[in-house]
């Protein structure tokens, strides 16, 4: 072989290993490597978790990689598995339609998001917020408008009548109670308010505005928006074949609930339907549901941050996830029986979808998102960390009813927050590691509950910010009195409850002579407690608040009938000839029925 020869041949040797390795590391190879590494650790995490699923659908796409994950039963009792069929309910993914309706209207010119939504809702509606407080279309899509929350007619069995959109928001029980822009408190009320005002500014009722400008440009036909699937036969058909499960796999019945505000959680439909969407907010311009592709663009753009921070929060709608790109939003929904989550990455082209039929479900919605994006890595910063004790105190969310009975319910969801070394926390149980000043983050939990950040308040002192809601400083002094009164009011039902007994003991075997008035009070407060416990029983089983409004009605005829005895009680207790052990007695039945009457007053157990 000659020289000229031999340098051709390495020449061609050369040319012949590069291309092998250009081709063997070019992007395509690389991303079907990332797309592989990534479906083998959600089969292990699947495996892993497998006694956790009663039934799941879960899509992962990357760019144009598609991973399906379908496992687990729709029925386990009737052993019908998941398939591209089975029908699961959105739950609070629902509202990602309300948003994208938003920016639709804002597109056209409809709609201005910086504008007093007044402006666009009639005149004859009865609206919750207060006068002087202007809201815009941002603060409900931020839930900064001020609504606290309820425990009523958020999901109810099948009523028999279908309520408007406008009558569901006019009778719910809500308030205004934050001034808007101030505080974070995720709002189902102020969601559903976005969607009726898409409803009176299009001109279309809500439902027929979503079938037309996105169900059918995108032919999702077996998608349901309509509370009782009369828009869509087949989905109601298909959801009578799946069942809705607790987290220990125990069957709920029933498991079949409508929203009275339907555009916050009543769509219901396939997996591979909702993929659709997906698709479509990943795609380059998104041409089925806006005219101009920075409409999409913008609609994932940060529109409210942490307190003090450049940490997204919100982007029009879509809660940012703390993931390792920094640029994931989307939203989570829990209904009565079903979980589900919907999260996506434009900037990575990723996006991933999870449905099951589990109550309050976690593992799988929380924990497949961060398998698909990574972890949450905080940006390096060279500031001195703080000293973790400023933050030191008791905290519940500002998402809670501020009124009515239901309020009592918030002394429960009360989380302790206490130092951990100089800089370091631990709220309830959880140790968070200090970012930075005023930040905190924790590896115990997913992801999407992972950061915590710190900020001061000139009204609440200081507060907790995280994904949905922030939490409220709460005074050692305010706790430990209203707990107290609780307690006191246990005490007082029991010392009823045993007065009874014994009293009507001695009555049977000494002929002892009652002391009609007194026993009548106690046998009043067994009464007035039995139905404070029936109250909370029903509030808990999801009914109606024109349901619960006799019950409460009775709690405010015994503050009359026991404010008319007291008074007559306490005059006879100083006329009658009584020992000193029956003084004791009637004092301590006095002062345990005046206990009675504070809590149904301060805990509005009226109304």
């Amino acid at each position: 072989m000659n020289v000229n020869h031999s340098k051709n041949y390495k020449r061609f040797l050369n040319l012949l290993i590069i291309s092998i390795l250009i081709g063997y590391y070019s992007p395509s190879t690389v991303s079907a490597n990332i797309d592989n590494k990534r479906e083998h650790r959600l089969d292990d995490y699947l495996n892993e978790h497998h006694e956790d699923i009663a039934g799941l659908a879960a899509i992962v796409m990357d760019r144009d990689q598609m991973t399906y994950k379908m496992r687990g039963y729709a029925d386990i009792e009737k052993q019908i598995l998941v398939n591209e069929d089975t029908v699961f309910e959105w739950a609070s993914v629902s509202k990602i339609l309300i948003w994208i309706s938003v920016m639709q209207l804002v597109e056209k010119g409809k709609l201005d998001l910086e504008i007093d939504i007044h402006n666009y809702l009639p005149s004859d509606f009865r609206s919750k917020s207060k006068i002087g407080d202007p809201i815009t279309m941002q603060h409900l899509m931020q839930h900064t408008a001020g609504f606290d929350d309820s425990y009523t007619d958020l999901m109810l069995p099948r009523p028999t009548l279908k309520p408007s959109l406008k009558e569901a928001l006019e009778e719910a029980d809500i308030k205004h109670v934050f001034p808007p822009g101030d505080i974070v408190a995720y709002s189902n009320y102020g969601s559903g308010l976005a969607a009726y005002i898409v409803e009176e500014v299009s001109g279309l009722d809500y439902g027929e505005y979503v079938r037309k400008n996105i169900f059918e440009p995108l032919q999702m036909t077996k998608t349901s928006i309509d509370p009782y699937q009369e828009d869509n036969k087949w989905v109601g058909e298909q959801r009578s074949q799946i069942q809705g499960y607790s987290t220990t796999l125990e069957i709920i019945e029933p498991n079949i609930y409508s929203f009275p505000i339907y555009p916050i959680g009543s769509v219901m439909g396939t997996a591979t339907d909702l993929q659709k969407l997906l698709q479509e907010l990943l795609s380059e311009d998104g041409s089925a549901l806006f005219d101009d592709k920075s409409t999409l663009d913008m609609m994932f753009e940060p529109t409210l941050y942490y307190p003090e921070t450049t940490i997204p929060r919100v982007a029009n709608g879509f809660f940012y996830l703390p993931s390792k790109s920094h640029h994931v939003y989307g939203h989570g929904g829990n209904s009565k029986a079903f979980s589900s989550s919907f999260y996506v990455d434009r900037k990575e082209g990723i996006g991933v979808i999870v449905l099951t039929n589990v109550k309050d479900e976690t593992t799988f919605t929380s924990g497949i998102p961060e398998i698909v994006f990574g972890k949450y890595v905080p940006a390096v910063h060279d500031e001195n960390l703080e000293d973790s004790s400023d933050w030191e105190g008791i905290y519940e969310p500002a998402r809670l009813p501020n009124h009515g009975f239901s309020k009592v319910y918030g002394l429960t969801l009360r989380g302790k927050t206490i130092q951990d070394g100089n800089t370091n926390l631990i709220m309830n149980g959880f140790h968070y590691s200090q970012v930075r000043p005023g930040i905190y983050k924790t590896e115990a939990g997913p992801s999407l509950y992972s950061l915590d950040v710190y900020s001061k308040h000139p009204q609440m002192k200081k507060i907790i910010s995280n994904t949905y809601s922030d939490l409220l400083y709460v005074s050692t002094y305010k706790h430990v009195l209203e707990w107290g009164a609780i307690f006191l009011g246990l005490f007082a039902f029991l010392f009823s409850f045993f007065y009874c007994i014994v009293t009507f003991t001695r009555m049977i075997w000494k002929r002892d002579q009652l002391h009609l008035l007194l026993v009548g009070q106690h046998v009043l407060n067994l009464l007035l407690c039995m139905n404070v416990i029936w109250i909370g029983y029903k509030t808990f089983s999801l009914v109606s608040y024109s349901f619960l409004k006799p019950y409460l009605t009775l709690n405010l005829l015994y503050l009359v009938i026991t404010f008319i005895n007291s008074v007559v009680l306490s005059a006879r207790m100083k006329k009658l000839h009584l020992s000193k052990l029956e003084k004791r007695n009637w004092a301590v039945s006095i002062v345990f029925t005046i206990i009675l009457c504070v809590n149904i007053l301060y805990w509005e157990f009226y109304f």
